[in-house]
């Protein structure tokens, strides 16, 4: 028995390594060819991003639309954009940047494990537990989409670059070279996303270093100052990557979301319930309503739920030991994740930031922290003589998630199942059927659209829509706006809709812009509608530029406070009509957004004579807040013209005020941008 305990643990590190490497080739499997399967328009955008920086050369786009000014600095488009130059912005390019972003991840473990008290054979350990994946939602933030799993492996070098900076002895190169490194990635997660990164980092890391000097300075000096100067480059490094990201915001389209708002106190407490579900999904630790124990799925099932209150219950224990015994590295990775985890949990308990209403997909926000602390458990030593309890229970939470690689990335696949078909995106056969129908260019909702684009190779590209007032409109969020100008494609294209989406456009309004289809096919559960050229060209509000002339015709969906719409005024088109006495808002709209550049608007206004005026025009943008242009008349009977020069991105609006003194008439208005060899 003796013999066999020997044997074991002095071959622990190659039995664990073996593990390792298992899970490293699930791994590989999973980002090549099993998320295919899983793959979705939020995983694309990174993609299309990638894309779009390639044919600009511009690292941040100035037609792409961000949100909520989230910059992309790093992220998972960065690696994929030097490999534009030689294959396409496809599903092979996304999943060699899983790829690389894995291997930063799995190092980045490997290095944070090496500054706490865990030997060889367990850093092996906690890395091959972290290769498994978890469980598939945790995988799927962590190496799938990459989104996540970026900022986990950001706080772990992060966590490494400062300890060894605040612990190194000598004041030589190595000293300076990570304290650079520290201040760089500060300034950049600051760049990208300052409320992320506050939240994110600088708290944590803040947090960390100061609790780390107040227990640290009575036993070295060095190292309290090394700690005060990193704070110090800490609060440099946050305001320099604020003021990037201010200035880089003002150069790019951003688009705002809804504003983070405080909950009630009841609606607190709920959060915190859901949120305590949303731990147990991560960890793939939430069984079925009324699923089967007794099998070998809920006999699984209970070992993952079992296994996520163990590490519930072991979480604070080991880092109030850790905090007891100021143990060095420990007690840093396990301040910064403790920082980081509460600062989260306060955000999800407290404000609106996580969609309670799917309380499992809010908690992708839980996943850096929760991995942090992982690392940080199962680094601390076990000593079955006297803490026989804890180190049965560090074992099993260990032993659970270092096997769930297959679980997680195989979802129980059979091998020959695996062996004999490869996973396939359910779009990857309708983007092959609009290839062999020679469509090359078209529309469709945003959970489509994206990922046919991405899975054809760019053979097929869709471009995402919305379906609002009856017509689709460009669906921004996240998009570039060259995709919706009437030069991004010559020739035919198509509007695919499913069922549902079908219902919501209004034909009459749509085909009046459009036209009829020249042909329309159905594949599945969707309708394809095609016409003979780029329907980008015909539609109020898609291409920015207004290279060619857009009016914006009176109709039922015309925005107005008074009159009445008139169907063929005089045997013409449709205009809106306020009588006389009507005073107000005869049309306002459409919100549209115009890139910078000079354009003519003409408003097709009759009005008869009054010597106190008859209406009154104006261009707006900011909601009305900002008039760029107005004009007030005392008659009309012909188009009456603006020029204006916008300096930057604005969402516009026409306006016709009829002023209660005659009868007004209003039948549309045109936008149309001066050349700039006309601007003289």
């Amino acid at each position: 028995m003796n013999q066999l305990s020997f044997f074991l643990k002095k071959n622990a590190a190659v039995f664990l390594a073996a593990f390792l490497i298992f899970n490293i080739c699930l791994l590989i499997w999973y980002l090549f060819i099993g998320y295919q399967a899983q793959f979705h328009s939020d995983s694309a955008v990174k993609v299309l991003l990638a894309k779009e920086i390639f044919e600009t050369g511009d690292y941040f786009p100035s037609d792409w639309n961000y949100a909520n000014g989230d910059l992309f600095v790093i992220f998972g488009h960065v690696s994929i954009i030097p490999l534009l130059a030689f294959i396409p912005a496809g599903y092979t390019a996304h999943a060699i940047s899983g790829f690389i972003f894995s291997v930063l991840i799995l190092f980045g473990v490997w290095l944070l494990t090496g500054i706490t008290s865990a030997g060889v054979a367990r850093r092996i350990l906690i890395v091959a537990v972290v290769s498994s994946g978890i469980s598939q939602f945790m995988a799927e933030n962590l190496y799938g989409q990459v989104s996540y799993g970026v900022s986990f492996c950001i706080a772990s070098y992060m966590i490494y670059f400062s300890y060894i900076f605040i612990t190194c002895d000598t004041e030589g190169e190595r000293k300076k070279f990570f304290g650079a490194a520290v201040l760089i990635l500060v300034i950049l997660v600051f760049w990208a996303n300052p409320q992320r990164a506050l939240i994110y980092y600088f708290l944590p890391l803040a947090m960390a270093l100061l609790w780390f000097r107040s227990i640290i300075v009575v036993r070295s000096k060095e190292v309290s100052r090394s700690a005060l100067l990193l704070t110090v480059m800490l609060i440099a490094g946050a305001v320099l990557g604020a003021l990037f990201h201010d200035w880089t915001l003002n150069d790019v389209n951003n688009i705002q979301g809804t504003s983070v708002r405080w909950l009630s106190y009841d609606s607190m407490l709920g959060n915190a319930i859901l949120t305590l579900k949303g731990y147990f999904f991560l960890f793939g630790g939430l069984p079925p309503q009324d699923g089967n124990i007794v099998s070998k799925t809920g006999i699984y099932e209970v070992m993952r739920f079992g296994a996520a209150i163990v590490f519930l219950g072991l979480m604070p224990y080991q880092l109030t030991q850790v905090f007891r015994n100021n143990k060095g590295g420990d007690f840093f990775l396990g301040a910064f994740a403790l920082a980081a985890f509460f600062a989260v949990c306060f955000l999800q308990f407290t404000t609106t930031i996580p969609n309670m209403s799917d309380p499992l997909s809010s908690s992708r926000y839980l996943v850096p922290s929760i991995m942090l602390l992982l690392v940080f458990v199962l680094a601390q030593p076990t000593h079955w003589l006297k803490s026989p309890l804890v180190s049965f229970a560090t074992t099993v939470i260990a032993l659970v998630f270092v096997t769930s690689a297959y679980s997680t990335f195989l979802g129980f696949k059979s091998i020959r199942t695996i062996l004999s078909s490869q996973a396939q995106h359910h779009l990857e056969d309708l983007g092959d059927y609009l290839e062999r129908n020679s469509l090359r260019y078209g529309y469709a909702g945003f959970w489509n659209a994206g990922v046919l684009s991405v899975i054809s190779d760019e053979k097929v590209l869709v471009r995402q829509i919305l379906l609002d007032r009856g017509i689709p409109e460009p669906h921004r969020w996240l998009s570039s706006n060259r995709w919706y100008r009437a030069s991004a494609w010559q020739g035919e294209t198509f509007l695919l809709l499913t069922q549902q989406e079908l219902e919501s456009v209004n034909w009459e309004l749509f085909e009046s812009y459009v036209g009829r289809p020249t042909r329309e096919l159905v594949y599945g559960d969707f309708k394809i509608m095609v016409y003979d050229r780029n329907i980008a060209s015909m539609l109020p509000g898609w291409d920015t530029l207004y290279e060619s002339p857009m009016t914006f015709f009176a109709t039922k969906h015309s925005l107005k406070k008074i009159g009445r719409l008139v169907e063929n005024y005089e045997n013409g088109d449709s205009a809106l009509v306020a009588e006389k006495g009507e005073a107000g808002a005869l049309h306002f709209g459409p919100y549209i957004g115009v890139e910078p550049g000079k354009y003519r608007i003409k408003f097709q206004v009759l009005a008869d004579y009054n010597d106190k005026g008859s209406v009154r025009l104006d261009i707006a943008s900011a909601a009305g807040e900002k008039i760029l242009a107005e004009k007030e008349l005392f008659s009309s009977n012909e188009a009456h013209q603006f020029t204006i020069e916008l300096d930057e991105f604005l969402s516009l609006e026409f306006r016709v005020w009829a002023l209660g003194t005659e009868r007004v008439v209003f039948k549309g208005v045109t936008i149309e941008r001066i050349p700039d060899q006309d601007k003289t």
